[in-house]
């Protein structure tokens, strides 16, 4: 496994590792890991994988099963560490851990897939084309950009309303404990849209299995020139 140094740290999850998985749980009724194994599941044996924001790293883990060139991005040292455990841990290959700011990452040859696994959640929108921006940069031409996150918010005020509080309450306290921006809920389809991105497949995810479709996964190609 190789190592890379850290600079200066921004929004930096190191408190949260021993609760983060339990407290994405109760929240969304497994609704966040199901999206975050989804995408996982799409990664293909021999492929280069960047994992951003690689966070425990159960979907870090299966990528490396199923026989994945793994890099993993991550500004939590601590956080960065249990994700190496569980990738050694699944049997398969080991993963190149990157501590640092993913903003500060270049690499020498792109990737074929990159999995966001909520982490545009942690910018406001201001910051999300910058952040798309840099993801392009790091993928292959033919690369796929597989992100799990937030559904945009309904049109109809009361679902919008409903939605926005449940997002909020995570937001305030994410905002308190790791230096996250707070905004509402992204609009990833438009913003997607605006940095040249495709959208070619999409999942949603029921909160708790049986309420409403707030958690997705989406499948993001660059948009072609022809």
């Amino acid at each position: 496994m190789e190592t890379y140094s850290a600079s200066a740290v921004t929004r930096n999850y190191d408190r949260l590792v021993g609760v983060y998985d339990l407290l994405a749980s109760l929240w969304s009724g497994g609704a966040i890991r199901a999206a975050r194994m989804w995408c996982a599941r799409q990664t293909r044996s021999k492929t280069r994988v960047l994992v951003v924001g690689a966070g425990t790293g159960d979907d870090a883990a299966l990528c490396c099963a199923n026989g994945a060139d793994v890099h993993l991005v991550d500004a939590s040292q601590k956080m960065l560490a249990e994700s190496v455990l569980r990738c050694k841990s699944s049997g398969g290959t080991d993963p190149v851990a990157i501590d640092d700011d993913f903003r500060n990452v270049q690499f020498t040859q792109p990737m074929d897939d990159i999995l966001v696994p909520f982490f545009l959640n942690i910018f406001c929108s201001a910051e999300l084309p910058q952040i798309l921006r840099h993801l392009k940069e790091c993928n292959a031409s033919d690369g796929r950009i597989l992100i799990s996150d937030f559904s945009p918010p309904a049109h109809f005020f009361a679902s919008k309303s409903l939605m926005e509080l449940w997002h909020g309450i995570p937001m305030a306290f994410f905002f308190l404990f790791t230096g996250n921006a707070w905004h509402g809920v992204h609009d990833l389809p438009h913003a997607l849209e605006e940095a040249g991105l495709t959208i070619v497949q999409r999942q949603k995810f029921r909160i708790f299995g049986i309420g409403p479709r707030w958690i997705e996964s989406l499948i993001v190609e660059i948009k072609s020139d022809r």
